[in-house]
């Protein structure tokens, strides 16, 4: 089959959204299919696609309308969009609905910051655009892919959607790469190179600080800190700004917290780790959960998190209901602080991970594309 993918921006080396959707096409071209990839940035990836390199648009409605131009001329059988568009025969929303997450992190916010979003021009139209394009692209695609049920609720309820037009397939990862028996000889160097000694160390991978509740975290790490325990945090994915380096000195955790930014060795720094910290206000169905949990590392996350619905709690994982309570959260971490709690969270969350192999996954998905192809 012509297949065409529609992403914002095709690179292995970006986000998660961006790392499945080369993964992939990867697999589509392993199956024998012809990959068209629809994009306004791409970096080099050494496959065989046929790639669509588009002039940038400004908006969101004009990213989209671009992009329907450009796959009106391809002709593909079938048409993928992760949400860039409104021109996908199949609308996979990887990071969920933008809105929500949006109204989620200013709802973190203090109240004269809340006050400014809601009387900002700026983050109307934003507001606005988001909920325009995601109508358009709930109400156009024949077939809907959640990544979790979550947001599969979300989006029926929302846009009235018949339970029959959406196929819940949860976020797959490569759990080869991240199996625990790999990463043992990584642990010593990555260790050292960080300077953790002895301490527990915990590991969290946001790009938006905020909304994956980093601020959450750093307020439980520097309360189990002043009691004297010896932990570390590595955050990896944003850079830190002033805010968030100002932040971890006043909390007196300057040299407790590493803010690590975008790193290419995420498997690495699963094989220093002892806990995965995801306190997220808000993520759709997070994939450095699930990685960290084929990485035999025990699992902090909220019940925002749509990857949560995969934990079985207290056996493969731990799931707080709250993610703004930082007191809540030092107390899961200070249990954590149980070498043999540690290892058999993790040895049961190894296990679970093994049904959300990514090529699983992107079987099931490619097995959608054929079924909605067939029903034209």
């Amino acid at each position: 089959m012509k297949i065409a993918l529609i992403v914002g921006r095709f690179d292995p080396d970006a986000g998660g959204l961006e790392q499945w959707v080369v993964r992939f096409a990867r697999h589509l071209l392993d199956a024998g299919h012809e990959v068209h990839i629809v994009t306004f940035a791409a970096a080099e990836t050494g496959l065989d696609v046929h790639l669509h390199l588009l002039p940038p648009a400004q908006g969101m409605m004009a990213r989209a309308r671009r992009i329907a131009e450009r796959v009106a001329t391809i002709g593909a059988d079938i048409t993928h969009d992760s949400g860039a568009s409104w021109s996908g025969d199949v609308y996979q929303p990887q990071t969920g609905s933008p809105l929500l997450a949006l109204d989620r992190e200013i709802a973190s916010f203090p109240a004269h910051r809340r006050l400014r979003a809601a009387l900002s021009p700026r983050t109307r139209w934003r507001r606005f655009q988001m909920a325009k394009l995601e109508a358009i692209q709930a109400r156009r695609a024949r077939h809907i892919v959640a990544v979790s049920h979550r947001i599969r609720s979300q989006l029926a309820a929302t846009h009235a959607i018949p339970a029959e037009r959406i196929t819940v397939i949860p976020n797959g990862v490569d759990t080869v790469k991240f199996s625990p028996a790999r990463l043992a000889p990584m642990r010593a160097e990555m260790r050292a190179r960080l300077g953790i000694g002895d301490a527990v160390l915990f590991v969290a991978g946001a790009h938006n600080m905020r909304l994956k509740g980093i601020d959450t975290a750093l307020a439980a790490l520097a309360a189990l800190h002043r009691d004297g325990a010896d932990i570390r945090l590595a955050v990896a994915g944003g850079a830190a700004d002033a805010f968030w380096t100002t932040r971890a000195a006043a909390l007196g955790i300057a040299d407790r917290v590493h803010f690590l930014g975008q790193i290419a060795e995420m498997d690495a720094l699963f094989a220093a780790a002892d806990v995965c910290l995801h306190p997220t206000r808000w993520d759709a169905c997070s994939l450095v959960t699930i990685e960290a949990m084929a990485a035999g590392l025990p699992v902090i996350t909220t019940a925002m998190n749509g990857a949560a619905e995969l934990i079985d709690p207290h056996r493969t994982g731990l799931v707080l209901p709250d993610p703004e309570d930082a007191h809540a959260l030092a107390q899961t971490m200070r249990t954590l602080l149980d070498p043999a709690l540690r290892a058999r969270i993790g040895a049961a969350a190894h296990a679970a991970a093994q049904h959300y192999d990514v090529t699983d996954n992107c079987r099931a998905v490619e097995a959608v594309l054929i079924k909605t192809a067939a029903c034209r």
